[in-house]
């Protein structure tokens, strides 16, 4: 999973990288929620966005009406209200149909320094607990899980399943 940024040219002709928090559509216009890298402290912003030819955002603008606002205030509280402070054990992946699938992080820890990860995938809000998937990961800033990577080899497969069995017996 690679995590999903873009570039916003500045009025002094600088760039500054752009975190997506959460992405929607309305009936007239593409959204995106984002937060500054380097500096999450000044928090969530949001701007329209159209797709470019390769299906990247591109041609951000600013948001016109109060009506606008409005209605991005509300998806933003709603976004904040569930994931909120917790965003760090919530990331996303692309399945099949390159469609986003949210999932929950269930349990975290490192073993021989690398980090390991297991989550199931939210449907309804409710983590899916019938199938718990695992992988090592690498941690944005904010602990947020920013890149999946494989488990590769039978030893690492094996102290995996030790760690999933000794949660199992807690």
């Amino acid at each position: 999973m690679e995590e999903n940024m873009f570039i916003l040219q500045k009025e002094d002709g600088g760039e500054q990288q752009c975190r997506v928090v959460f992405t929607f559509d309305s009936d007239d216009h593409s959204y995106v929620l984002f937060s500054l890298v380097g500096d999450e402290d000044a928090g969530i912003s949001a701007l329209r966005y159209e797709l470019d030819e390769n299906g990247e955002m591109a041609d951000f603008s600013d948001i016109e009406t109060d009506e606008e606002w409005a209605m991005v205030e509300e998806v933003m509280n709603t976004v904040l209200a569930e994931f909120g402070t917790d965003q760090a054990n919530y990331f996303t992946i692309l399945n099949e149909e390159d469609e986003e699938i949210m999932c929950q992080i269930l349990h975290r820890f490192d073993n021989a320094g690398k980090s390991y990860l297991f989550y199931a995938i939210l449907e309804d809000d409710e983590p899916q607990l019938e199938e718990v998937f695992a992988s090592a990961y690498i941690a944005g800033d904010n602990g947020e899980v920013a890149d999946l990577l494989p488990i590769e080899t039978d030893e690492e497969w094996a102290m995996v399943e030790d760690v999933l069995n000794s949660l199992a017996q807690n």
